[in-house]
C-alpha cells in the first residue's frame, strides 16, 4: 500500500495491550498434573522466557510497542511509577522455576485464538519455542474465537492469549474486567480467578475518587500489586495499520472505531 502513489498507511498504536493470562484458582493442569501457574515464581519465569523484542520486529514487523500494563501508556491513570517490563532473561526464568520446584520444566497447553487479533496465532507459535528453551513444554491449542470463548469460560485451559481494549480509555476498566475478584458484574473477563482482596479495596476509590492525585495513587498501587503477582504477562500494544487512498483523509482512534463522519473524500 506504501509503495503505490495512490494509497498510503496511516500507522498508529491501539489501545489493546495483547497479554498472556494464567489458571490461577486451577489445582491442576489439562494433563491431569499440579498446576505450576499457582505460584507466582513461575508466571514470572514466563515473563523472562518471551522474547517481546524480537516478536515485535519479526512477527510484528516493527510496528507494535511492548508492553508493561494492562493498557498502553498515555492512558488515563496509567502507572509511571511501574512503567518497567521484565527484562527478556532465560537464565532468571530458569533460576525461577528451580526455585519454584521445576528445574526441569513441565508440559501445559497454550491456548490461543487464530482469527481475534493481529497475528495471533504466530504470536502463540514463536511463545511456546520461547518457553521451550527453559523446559516449559506448551502444546499450543489454536482455534476461532467462536469456539474460544467459550472454553475459556469452560476453564478449558492452562495459559491463553488475550488482548483488552479499555473502553473508557481508563485503567480502571481492565482492572474492573480482568482483575477483581469473579462474580455477576465485576471480573467478569477473569477467566483464571485471580483473587486479591487489596484490588478490590481499590476498584471502589478508582471509581469514585475526585482527586486526581489520589486517584492516581490507587492507581499506583493497584499496578504495582499486579506486577508482583504477575497477574498477567502483558506483551505488547497492538499496532493500528489502515490503507487510505489518495484524496481521502480518515482519523485513526485508537480503539480502531471507524466513524464515517470523521472521513473526508475530496
Amino acid at each position: 500500500v506504501d509503495s503505490n502513489a495512490e494509497t498510503r498507511v496511516i500507522r498508529g498504536i491501539e489501545s489493546r495491550v495483547i497479554m498472556l493470562g494464567f489458571a490461577h484458582d486451577h489445582e491442576t493442569l489439562q494433563n491431569g498434573e499440579p498446576n505450576p501457574f499457582q505460584d507466582a515464581r513461575v508466571r514470572r519465569a514466563v515473563a523472562h522466557a518471551v522474547n517481546v523484542t524480537a516478536i515485535l520486529q519479526t512477527i510484528m514487523r516493527g510496528s507494535a510497542e511492548p508492553a508493561a500494563q494492562l493498557v498502553a501508556a498515555g492512558t488515563s491513570g496509567y502507572s509511571d511509577a511501574n512503567g518497567a517490563r521484565p527484562d527478556y532473561d532465560l537464565d532468571a526464568a530458569q533460576a525461577l522455576l528451580s526455585e519454584a520446584g521445576y528445574p526441569d520444566g513441565f508440559a501445559f497447553d497454550l491456548s490461543c485464538p487464530n482469527d481475534r487479533y493481529l497475528n495471533d496465532e504466530a504470536v502463540c507459535q514463536a511463545i511456546v519455542g520461547m518457553l521451550a528453551q527453559v523446559g516449559m513444554t506448551a502444546t499450543l491449542d489454536a482455534m476461532p474465537v467462536s469456539n474460544y470463548w467459550p472454553e475459556l469460560r469452560a476453564d478449558n485451559f492452562d495459559m491463553y492469549l488475550l488482548g483488552w481494549s479499555p473502553g473508557t480509555f481508563d485503567a480502571e476498566h481492565p482492572i474492573r474486567f480482568l482483575v477483581h475478584t469473579s462474580g455477576e458484574r465485576l471480573g467478569t473477563w477473569n477467566f483464571g480467578g485471580y483473587s486479591s482482596d487489596r484490588i478490590d479495596e481499590l476498584l471502589p476509590v478508582m471509581q469514585s475518587e475526585i482527586d486526581p492525585a489520589a486517584r492516581q495513587a490507587a492507581m499506583d498501587e493497584a499496578a504495582a500489586i499486579i506486577q508482583e503477582d504477575m497477574v498477567y504477562v502483558p506483551l505488547y500494544v497492538q499496532p493500528l495499520l489502515w490503507g487510505v487512498r489518495e484524496g481521502v483523509e480518515v482519523t485513526q482512534r485508537p480503539d480502531n472505531f471507524f466513524i464515517l463522519r470523521w472521513v473526508t473524500v475530496n
